[in-house]
């Protein structure tokens, strides 16, 4: 899911169809039914990057196709390094496992790009195996999922110096091993305070493990060149536009890490 924003907050890569009639907007990103808040990346390649503030020209709307329940969506301008600019687009609007949306972008003068979304079923809670001897790994247990979206482990870190939080990720998903009943992944319980060994001064709080199934439309982006990715026709299903918005179910469970504090 990382790789769909990454690509899309791509200016450069996006400036050939910048002069054209055929798309109008990037959209990216992925509806989860088990969040409290969506996030949609939406870029206007018709224009420049705004660097101001003031807004792209057009309204974000999603719109759930089972019952006609609509949101705009409200836009928070990101910047991810000196140049590099990007609209992140959230809602609070309900999102049903088993239903199908609509997120439109429409321009102030009627032309507009849309995408729709699949929300897949909900699935049985995975399970953590902690370590059964000393030095051996445990293990996350998915099972009733077709797709397998994302897998990672996330947690906050408190700079106790600068005095701020960070939510931090490590993904897992390589890691998957198939079974005749779904997955399995390997686990150490030690793996955080591996990637967060070089840190000082820092608390490691709300360790959890994510799991996310996607739909039948979901597209294994790191299999596929990144070339192709990054083509406006190359991988798609946005309507007058580019990019790819997929939609999930995910579930959460708790990681007993040694590093996690209470």
């Amino acid at each position: 899911m990382l790789v769909l924003l990454s690509f899309a907050g791509c200016d450069e890569s996006l400036n050939p169809v910048k002069e054209n009639d055929r798309f109008i907007y990037s959209i990216a990103g992925y509806l989860d039914s088990s969040a409290d808040r969506q996030w949609i990346r939406v870029i206007h390649l018709q224009e420049e990057t705004d660097t101001t503030g003031k807004g792209i020209d057009g309204t974000i709307t999603l719109e759930n196709l089972e019952n006609g329940e609509t949101s705009v969506l409200n836009d928070s301008l990101f910047q991810y390094s000196e140049n590099l600019y990007a609209y992140n687009f959230w809602t609070e609007q309900n999102i049903e496992p088993r239903s199908t949306y609509r997120i439109t972008a429409e321009r102030s003068d009627g032309a507009m790009s849309s995408v729709t979304v699949e929300i897949p079923d909900t699935f049985k809670d995975p399970v953590y195996y902690p370590p059964a001897v000393p030095g051996d790994k445990g293990r996350l247990v998915i099972e009733g999922i077709d797709n397998l979206a994302d897998a990672s482990i996330r947690f906050k870190i408190r700079y106790n110096v600068a005095g701020f939080t960070l939510n931090q990720s490590i993904p897992i998903i390589a890691d998957t091993i198939s079974t005749a009943a779904g997955y399995y992944i390997p686990i150490a319980p030690n793996r955080i305070a591996q990637a967060t060994e070089d840190l000082e001064t820092v608390d490691i709080f709300d360790c959890e493990l994510y799991v996310a199934r996607a739909g039948e439309d979901w597209v294994d982006f790191p299999s596929i060149d990144r070339n192709l990715i990054a083509l406006p026709e190359g991988i798609s299903n946005v309507e007058q536009g580019t990019g790819y918005v997929i939609g999930v179910t995910s579930k959460r469970i708790s990681y007993p890490s040694g590093s996690c504090s209470d």
